[in-house]
């Protein structure tokens, strides 16, 4: 795949309809899913993925929704069909009309394949190195011990590293509660405790940014033609347990922080800089690579050899 470069000014935007690409959320409880399904489960268990997984981890869900006038109504995602429109514009169409996503140019190919061979960790800082660990990261798709062989050289992987220090704010706490119950029991780690550091209010200990218990609404706006996604991914911090799973003790969601009217900058370009913005449209748009591969992988993956076959 031949990834756009943006020549001249040293950051370059994307176009103005990428404005309101990302809808800003301030309720968590629309986007959160306390329930605990494998994947959340398998990632804190005992021996877990949690060992080399201390990064960008991407199991995103996503609901759709055709919305006119802010009336919604839901839209099953196997009748959602991806294609692309240009470098940086995916369309997800429903019912013969296309509706407009903008992303980084050139990412459909190596986030679709990523997806496709059902990746699970984008990018690490692991916290373990044995031989058991490395060999776990081969496994898992991850080269340099550090990134998904899929980005590896390509113009996302600063973003990637970027989204691993995005900004956090703390959950309210009995939403944190929720989630850190919904995990440390899933693991049969009812009584879990942790004496709890803290440093300017912000927990230390080690940590993970995923989107496991995070269902994104993607809405089809019949008014605009084009897509909005509202929730954002969650930082889990966790602290080996005796019992060798890892107990997590608090829960932060990624800052809502810019300016009505930002863009997307296209992280493609000489110089450019992921913003807080471009990070999480990036987590957005791999959920709903990941619910429409779920959906229908034959069909996501036909989408995946021809977003790959481009000049």
């Amino acid at each position: 795949m031949r990834y756009a470069m943006m020549l001249g000014a040293a950051v370059m935007f994307l176009s103005a309809g990428a404005a309101a690409q990302v809808r800003f959320t301030p309720d968590t409880q629309a986007y959160l899913d306390p329930s605990t399904g494998p994947a959340a489960r398998a990632l804190f268990a005992k021996s877990g993925l949690f060992m080399i997984a201390g990064g960008v981890v991407l199991h995103g869900s996503a609901n759709f929704y055709l919305e006119r006038n802010g009336a919604r109504m839901p839209v099953s995602a196997d009748q959602i069909v991806l294609g692309q429109a240009k470098d940086n514009v995916l369309t997800l169409t429903y019912n013969g009309t296309a509706y407009a996503l903008e992303t980084q140019p050139g990412l459909g190919c190596p986030l679709g394949q990523f997806t496709a061979r059902d990746g699970f960790i984008a990018y690490t800082i692991p916290k373990f190195m044995d031989p058991d660990s490395i060999r776990a990261m081969m496994r898992a798709g991850l080269v340099h011990h550090r990134i998904a062989r899929e980005f590896d050289g390509t113009p996302f992987e600063p973003m990637l590293r970027a989204a691993d220090f995005a900004d956090t704010v703390p959950l309210q706490s009995a939403t944190a509660r929720d989630l850190t119950r919904s995990l440390n029991n899933g693991n049969d780690m009812d009584d879990f405790l942790v004496d709890v550091s803290t440093e300017g209010r912000k927990p230390i200990g080690s940590l993970i940014n995923t989107d496991v218990q995070v269902r994104y609404s993607v809405f089809l706006r019949q008014d605009t033609g084009k897509v909005e996604i509202s929730g954002v991914p969650l930082r889990y911090f966790w602290e080996l347990d005796r019992s060798g799973a890892a107990g997590v003790f608090a829960v932060d969601t990624l800052a809502q922080s810019w300016a009505p009217g930002t863009m997307l900058t296209d992280v493609t370009a000489p110089g450019a800089k992921a913003t807080q913005y471009d990070i999480i449209n990036f987590y957005q748009v791999a959920g709903v690579f990941r619910q429409l591969h779920e959906s229908n992988p034959q069909r996501f993956e036909s989408y995946v050899a021809a977003a790959c076959s481009k000049p």
